[in-house]
């Protein structure tokens, strides 16, 4: 890896929680947690990033970020500067403790917690047969934020390296929001949250309309990255109306108009158009297939930079395999993320 290249990952911590705080129902052992936050840090130090952005990440202290950059650092070989910056999104609403998290080896600014919708969003639908005319006939979805809110940085390498912007989230999930008058059970739940799936990315898109132009107008050389889980796949209809429309296809060799500048490109497809067939990424088996819910996208400034696209996944294979049977495999479950594990190299970020 060239010194001047930047390393990111992405990391769903599967409910990271330490001893003697619940969650679903459960809690850590002393003995758990400490192989939990040994196994996070060692597939960081493994990765060897400079940044990473984390989902599922539990409770208001900053234990959880300190136990995990202290683990990282302790099995640190590259001689970079240690993991010391970090900053965690307020938890969703509705008592939902889990929230997006960034650590990182550079300092941080411009923190932020993005928890609702822009101003002004809304979707509603419209009652079949009337007239669409009439306000009336029009019947809103009551979702006003994201189920987990989004954590935005900047991320500031030293003097002579570039700075960009991180935005690390967390989509609603495929599992089936299910409720008690619901004689069909599973089939209205997982209605329900593909329509909150797919209006936390249209709420995203929006924000990302006005972030990307006032960025641009700001300072055009900083770039943007967003990574996290989407709890869908790179060409589905989330994440294409997250990346919105091009003028043209993407690539390094494209003349990019002013529309397509402030528009996000799909690392996943920068990576296949180079070396893999989509079939082959994976990052969660869900109903027996295996797709790849774990991502990142870039501005444009960073096409003609990226470099390829690593997920690392032999670990979400054996979640699939165990059984749980002996106190062997809860304690390895238990410690282990169910997801893979993204990783992008850039090139040309940092000095020399």
């Amino acid at each position: 890896m060239p010194k001047t290249s930047l390393r990111l990952m992405f990391l769903n911590a599967e409910n990271l929680f330490s001893p003697g705080n619940s969650f679903y129902g459960s809690q850590y052992t002393a003995a758990q947690d400490q192989a939990k936050v040994a196994w996070i840090g060692a597939r960081i130090a493994e990765g060897q990033v400079h940044v990473v952005g984390l989902s599922e990440v539990g409770e208001n202290s900053q234990t959880c970020m300190q136990d995990v950059m202290a683990a990282a650092n302790n099995r640190d070989t590259t001689g970079w500067p240690p993991f010391a910056h970090d900053f965690r999104a307020v938890p969703g609403p509705a008592g939902a403790r889990i929230r997006n998290a960034v650590i990182s080896r550079f300092p941080l600014s411009n923190t932020a917690s993005l928890s609702q919708y822009p101003p002004g969003f809304a979707v509603d639908l419209l009652r079949p047969g009337t007239n669409p005319a009439v306000p009336a006939n029009w019947v809103a979805v009551p979702s006003t934020s994201f189920s987990r809110p989004i954590a935005r940085v900047r991320v500031n390498p030293p003097q002579g390296g570039k700075a960009f912007h991180l935005f690390v989230l967390h989509l609603k999930s495929k599992r089936p929001r299910v409720a008690a008058h619901d004689p069909q059970g599973d089939a209205v739940g997982i209605a329900r949250s593909a329509i909150q799936r797919n209006m936390e990315a249209a709420a995203l898109r929006v924000y990302l309309d006005t972030f990307l132009p006032q960025q641009y107008a700001a300072d055009s050389s900083v770039a943007t990255i967003l990574t996290g889980d989407f709890n869908d796949t790179p060409t589905s209809v989330p994440l294409e109306n997250i990346r919105g429309p091009f003028d043209k296809v993407p690539g390094p060799s494209t003349t990019w108009s002013e529309a397509d500048k402030r528009r996000l490109l799909s690392c996943a497809r920068l990576h296949l158009k180079m070396v893999a067939h989509e079939d082959r990424l994976y990052s969660y088996v869900h109903n027996e297939s295996f797709t790849l819910l774990d991502q990142a996208f870039v501005s444009e400034h960073l096409v003609s930079s990226f470099d390829h696209m690593e997920v690392y996944n032999d670990h979400v294979f054996r979640h699939q395999e165990l059984s749980e049977s002996t106190a062997e495999e809860q304690q390895w479950k238990s410690q282990a993320s169910d997801h893979g594990i993204v990783v992008i190299e850039l090139r040309r970020m940092l000095a020399a």
